[in-house]
């Protein structure tokens, strides 16, 4: 099996996320993808955080009905901050014992991985895919590349070789992390919330259901 895991806080879910879902379905041909909402973001903090069984709700009113797609709650039973390893181990042994797992990611997290949890051991236990913006959503833009690269080398290993055909950096034995471009789309969830507060539509940038909910529940007011 090749099993996606998708966390973050999903405050709330919007179209840009389901896209990058949809997009590492395709290029690395999943059998399921976990979307997992934190219960505590160790990394960052959002001023506006909805209750966990808010953001869990609105997930599940976005998902497509596809039964690929699944929702994990295993962050939200966890008591204090959620970290990545603890997650990864979880699913290692209990949800998905000998998968391949892919963790997905944007590059500003990427870039402080050297500062998580066991980062070493979580880099051995997964295939770590980095989603970047391009326009064309093809090849990443040499900006990219050069951040990425310097980053692996001096931070990670020096070990760590380049593929360029689909782009990843591998370590003999080890898994990849793989640098996968898609198309961008102007929507963050901090977006969102800024526009809910100003009292202007929401309705482009996240699905039908969600929209209505956080309107019936008066979300992010």
């Amino acid at each position: 099996m090749r099993a996606g895991v998708f966390g973050g806080t999903f405050n709330p879910i919007h179209k840009g996320h389901l896209m990058v879902a949809e997009r590492v379905f395709q290029r690395f041909s999943l059998d399921r993808l976990y979307i997992i909402p934190c219960r505590v973001p160790p990394h960052k903090f959002p001023v506006f955080l909805a209750p966990a069984a808010e953001r869990v709700r609105m997930i599940q009113l976005a998902l497509p009905t596809d039964s690929r797609y699944r929702l994990s709650d295993v962050e939200i039973q966890r008591n204090g901050p959620s970290y990545t390893i603890d997650t990864v181990d979880h699913f290692k042994t209990r949800i998905t014992p000998g998968a391949t797992l892919f963790l997905m990611m944007g590059m500003d997290a990427f870039l402080e991985i050297h500062t998580w949890k066991s980062y070493r051991r979580l880099l051995e236990t997964v295939q770590v895919v980095v989603v970047i913006r391009r326009v064309d959503g093809r090849m990443p833009a040499s900006g990219d590349f050069s951040r990425m690269d310097g980053y692996i080398r001096s931070r990670l290993s020096e070990d760590y070789h380049h593929v360029h055909e689909p782009p990843c950096w591998q370590r003999a034995g080890e898994n990849r992390i793989h640098l996968l471009p898609t198309r961008p789309i102007d929507i963050s969830s901090s977006q969102i919330r800024q526009r809910i507060r100003a009292g202007k539509e929401i309705v482009d940038l996240v699905p039908p259901k969600v929209n209505a909910y956080i309107e019936k529940k008066e979300l992010y007011r």
